[in-house]
This record gives C-alpha cells, structure tokens and sequence, in this order.
C-alpha cells in the first residue's frame, strides 16, 4: 500500500481533479450544472490521460522487443 502511494502516478489524481473543478466553474454558474461538468471533465481527462499512457507503454514495448 505505501508502495501504491509513493508512486509518480499519484500526483495525477489532484492534478486531474483541480484541472476538472476548475474547468467545470467555467462552464456555469449553477452548482448542478458545475458538479455534472465537473465529473465529465475528470472522466475525459483521466480515458485521455489513460489512452496516451497505454500509447507509450506500447510503444516501449515494441522498441524494446
């Protein structure tokens, strides 16, 4: 578990979350409307985020086979 927590990757969590919360204020004025945005935002942010780390993984995988 701390292995889990002292991990580079863990610093994503936070960014992603204050990248979505404040992406999301931007959007409108109304909090229903600002927590719906913000939640898609996270998502789009984490499966893109996501898509390119399963990119590099992959190509590091095929440069090094």
């Amino acid at each position: 578990m701390l292995q889990l927590l002292t991990s580079p990757y863990m610093h994503i969590v936070p960014l992603i979350a204050a990248a979505a919360i404040v992406f999301g204020a931007t959007r409108d004025e109304r909090p229903a409307y600002i927590l719906a945005n913000i939640v898609r935002s996270a998502l789009w942010m984490t499966v893109f985020l996501g898509g390119i780390m399963c990119v590099l993984l992959g190509l590091g995988w095929f440069l090094r086979g």
